[in-house]
């Protein structure tokens, strides 16, 4: 009788002949160990049985075995290597190159398997571990899969508990799964007032406490915040993130776009918005989200030119760590040039951090008699400040 130390032996040597020279004849795993060949035929036949391997026939001298496409036999394979590359899967799989993209990008895009590394460096492929996810409750799962997401270092987008457990266990420095997941659930009840289905976040009073009697906006808006303590960007922010990475990505950008789609007219209808605008980008892009977000966002409104000063150097709100250097910022850069009057004007931004850009280019609208009213919008904004108002239902 052989061992479970025997199996999980030969095991590593089908995995290693697998990934170093592709589909083998039972001939060339006899060579590598010293068990009989029908009890090794009985290890073959059982990982045939359990969909891991196939068989090129149903028998004959020349049969040869390579690895199935399936989730189980995937993990099979990294049994054996933390991580892999295409030329190994491929050889695994039996198959050429492009072939093994395909077959690896559906593990990859549900969430079974990590891509990592960008051209031309070398990419490289992980097996996402859910070890973990039995010690999560149902209703720590529900909310996670819900609302949590997580990029990568390399740009990988992970949603769900897949993107906690990987953040939690390369990057928070802690392994008590479950109470950490307790702690994001409670996060989430303090930030958002226990309500679990947000529709927009009222920040008027946290940019009141900030300008003070400075203040030009009538309200301001976000639809989430941009992170949250200990845990970082929120999910709409990791895809704001991937949006603003200089490649065009126009799903992510339409996600956005259905995601802030109701809020805005929701904002529209109640304050009687009769025009809106939309803040420039500091940093120029191949594909900018603003110009993105005013394009495919479909208002029947007129749109108010609102330009960024381009002789200037340009300086990102987020570099300046001062309200009153974001304030002289916004002061010199926003542009106003129309003159056309209207009651109420709504301005969308991306990013609130301050508020500063939003407020300076509200007074410049009021004293050049281009608005009445300002209201605010951006996709996200600061936690910083306690004072929201959580709206759950339009």
């Amino acid at each position: 009788m052989h061992s479970m130390e025997n199996i999980n032996e030969l095991n590593y040597i089908i995995i290693d002949t697998l990934v170093k020279t592709g589909s083998f004849a039972i001939s060339e795993i006899e060579d590598r160990t010293d068990v009989s060949r029908s009890w090794l035929s009985k290890v073959l036949y059982r990982l045939v049985d359990n969909n891991i391997l196939l068989m090129s026939s149903k028998s004959g001298s020349g049969v040869k075995y390579r690895l199935a496409n399936n989730k189980t036999a995937l993990e099979f394979l990294f049994t054996g290597s933390n991580s892999l590359s295409i030329n190994q899967l491929a050889r695994a799989w039996g198959v050429g190159i492009q072939s093994a993209k395909k077959n690896i990008k559906f593990f990859v895009d549900n969430e079974n398997v990590l891509k990592q590394g960008m051209p031309p460096q070398k990419i490289i492929y992980r097996l996402i571990s859910q070890d973990n996810i039995h010690v999560l409750s149902e209703e720590q799962k529900r909310i996670i899969d819900k609302y949590y997401a997580y990029v990568t270092p390399d740009g990988q987008f992970l949603k769900g508990v897949t993107g906690f457990l990987y953040w939690a266990e390369n990057k928070s420095g802690r392994r008590d799964y479950k109470s950490l997941a307790q702690e994001y659930l409670d996060t989430r009840h303090k930030f958002y007032n226990d309500q679990e289905k947000v529709f927009l976040i009222d920040a008027t009073e946290k940019v009141r406490q900030v300008f003070g009697d400075k203040i030009g906006l009538v309200k301001l808006f976000h639809r989430d915040f941009d992170a949250l303590p200990v845990f970082g960007k929120t999910y709409l922010s990791q895809m704001i993130r991937i949006a603003k990475a200089g490649r065009t990505n126009a799903a992510v950008m339409n996600v956005i776009i259905d995601s802030i789609r109701d809020s805005v007219k929701y904002i529209i209808d109640k304050y009687n918005i009769d025009a809106i605008g939309f803040i420039p980008p500091t940093v120029m892009r191949k594909s900018q989200l603003m110009t993105f977000i005013s394009k495919k966002i479909r208002i029947d409104l007129p749109v108010i030119l609102i330009n960024k000063d381009s002789g200037l150097v340009p300086v990102q709100q987020k570099s300046l760590k001062k309200v009153e250097d974001r304030v002289l910022n916004a002061d010199k850069t926003i542009v106003v040039p129309g003159s056309t009057h209207y009651n109420n004007i709504l301005l969308i931004d991306d990013v609130t951090g301050s508020g500063a850009t939003l407020n300076e280019t509200a007074k410049k609208l009021l004293n050049q008699n281009v608005a009445q009213k300002v209201y605010g919008f951006s996709v996200t904004g600061s936690a910083k400040a306690n004072d929201f108002d959580i709206i759950s239902e339009a």
